[in-house]
């Protein structure tokens, strides 16, 4: 079977035409045609976000707690007991933050008592401190996220000088109790 030239001619451009509805077609929807294959495309946004890093100590290097102990002698009302730590002296404060914008906080976690094992307790708020460097001074509030330091920057060193009131009238005794900080960046 032989086709005759203009029957040709016709196919050819019917086929042209078609390329060209194609081309113009895939192009006009964001496609792209290339080298036979149809690619489509469309814009991705890429945002990376790095992880936060903090680092906190308060007290001694080495993992260990320190204890901070107040001998108390004068009757109450009689002036503030000065404590000793079994660390450094004042305890020291050490923050590092990592971020991309923000603050870091830093808070205290007072909500349980002193107290003896006989049931009688001393709450944290007879116990204050006098700050040094980035460390402002205060006294505990007896509550789980009381904050004491807010910052943009990304260090914090300061230093801790406790003492104990001394204004309640408690029966004598070892009251024991621990404090826990937090580091945090929103």
């Amino acid at each position: 079977m032989t086709a005759n030239k203009s029957t040709m001619g016709k196919i050819k451009g019917r086929l042209f035409l078609s390329a060209f509805a194609l081309f113009y077609i895939f192009s006009h929807a964001s496609n792209l045609v290339a080298q036979g294959r149809v690619v489509a495309q469309t814009p991705v946004d890429i945002r990376i976000q790095s992880a936060v890093s903090l680092f906190l100590r308060v007290g001694s290097p080495g993992g260990r707690i320190d204890l901070v102990t107040f001998n108390v002698s004068g009757i109450p009302g009689s002036g503030q007991v000065q404590g000793i730590s079994s660390g450094a002296n004042p305890v020291p404060v050490r923050a590092r933050a990592q971020f991309l914008f923000g603050q870091m906080i830093l808070t205290a976690d007072s909500s349980v008592p002193l107290n003896d094992g006989f049931g009688n307790t001393i709450p944290f708020t007879e116990i204050g401190w006098v700050g040094s460097g980035d460390m402002p001074s205060g006294n505990f509030s007896s509550a789980a996220g009381q904050m004491l330091v807010a910052t943009s920057s990304s260090h914090l060193n300061g230093a801790m000088s406790f003492y104990y009131r001394n204004i309640l009238r408690v029966p004598a005794g070892i009251y024991t109790g621990r404090v826990t900080y937090t580091l945090s960046s929103p």
